[in-house]
């Protein structure tokens, strides 16, 4: 436990000021404003007499400066898993309180955001709707813990060390459970900053750049808990061992919500895939601060289903001296690759195949 209270501090931007046999000795950041001489001393033996009282009330002192409890760095320090607060605070909520049909609903839309949330980490596809085997085991390793005094907060215990899935042949590395809690933060964040708080057009540039933190059914019912639920103004809090971070919406209008509905129901019309596929058309531009360099990218339109698609890839410098020549002969060019796409663009994140087609 010594080297993950270390690590929990460290992580928080507390500094090494020198270790002796017996105590590390840690500085505060700036930004905690104690005073200058202030510092903690963890012990470097565990097995000492003095050292369990020792870490006891480490353990206090670091609960009382980042605001958790003792129940909650038990959770962080001794399973190595993430505490999840979820806290609303409106009118209904001022005394801790919240009511019966309204507190189902709200437990209701977290277990589906959880889970669908594990189900878009596995098969990392926007429009799937369906729920892998393994998110019962991701689900099961979750506990609600004890409520707490503020408005109305809600604590989930998420693992964060487990194996959710196991790599296959051919097929993507071990899914650990710390994915799905860091992908949930991701797309809580999203919704926040580039939906509730932008006015950024949704097209299809949006959706490809965004593509890693979209999936319509986790969209639909993170919308669906702020609306069934009642939520106005919502704080998710992520402490780790690594970090503790903070999303805090304020003021979810209709507006806000009908924003994110916008974009789930683009997403649909929008036919967004990501996989690998082939097109081929000719060169509208080329770009490249240095041919010798790994950014040499090429812009070129095809048809797809007799609709016109625009391109975009990266290629090697041999390739990109190959398009310049097919650019100025108006050859067409064909790319495979690993693929992000919609009905008019596509972007290829790996290109696997590059032809020139002959006259």
């Amino acid at each position: 436990m010594i080297d993950l209270i270390t690590s929990f501090l460290i992580n928080r931007e507390w500094t090494s000021v020198k270790t002796t046999d017996i105590f590390h000795e840690l500085r505060p950041p700036n930004d905690l404003k104690f005073p200058e001489e202030f510092r903690l001393f963890i012990p470097t033996d565990s097995n000492k007499s003095d050292s369990k009282r020792f870490l006891d009330n480490l353990i206090e002192i670091v609960a009382e400066i980042y605001s958790l409890n003792i129940e909650d760095l038990n959770v962080i320090f001794k399973n190595q898993d993430t505490v999840l607060k979820v806290r609303v605070y409106d009118e209904q909520t001022i005394n801790g309180r919240m009511p019966l049909n309204r507190f189902e609903e709200f437990i209701d839309k977290i277990r589906s955001i959880l889970s669908d949330t594990a189900s878009f980490v596995i098969d990392k596809d926007a429009t799937s709707i369906r729920i892998p085997e393994e998110v019962s085991r991701y689900l099961n390793l979750c506990n609600f813990m004890q409520t707490e005094i503020g408005s109305f907060i809600a604590k989930i215990q998420l693992p964060t060390t487990e194996i959710i899935k196991e790599s296959e042949l051919f097929e993507r590395q071990t899914i650990y459970s710390e994915e799905i809690n860091t992908k949930l933060s991701e797309v809580l964040k999203f919704i926040n900053e580039d939906i509730f708080e932008s006015t950024s057009s949704i097209n299809d540039e949006y959706l490809i750049e965004n593509e890693n933190k979209i999936n319509i059914k986790l969209l639909k019912d993170i919308e669906s808990f702020f609306d069934k639920a009642g939520i106005k103004n919502i704080d998710f809090t992520f402490h780790s061992i690594k970090s503790t971070e903070i999303i805090s919406n304020k003021n979810i209008t209709k507006q806000k919500l009908n924003r994110l509905n916008q974009l789930v129901e683009y997403v649909k019309k929008s036919e967004f895939q990501v996989g690998v596929f082939t097109l081929k058309g000719r060169i509208t531009a080329l770009k490249s601060q240095d041919p010798d360099g790994l950014r040499n990218s090429v812009i070129f339109s095809g048809l797809i289903d007799n609709i016109i698609v625009t391109g975009t890839a990266y290629l090697t410098s041999e390739n990109y001296r190959e398009a310049i020549e097919a650019h100025k002969l108006k050859q067409n060019i064909e790319i495979t690759g690993l693929s992000k796409r919609t009905k008019t663009k596509i972007k290829f994140t790996e290109v696997t195949n590059f032809v020139i087609e002959d006259f």
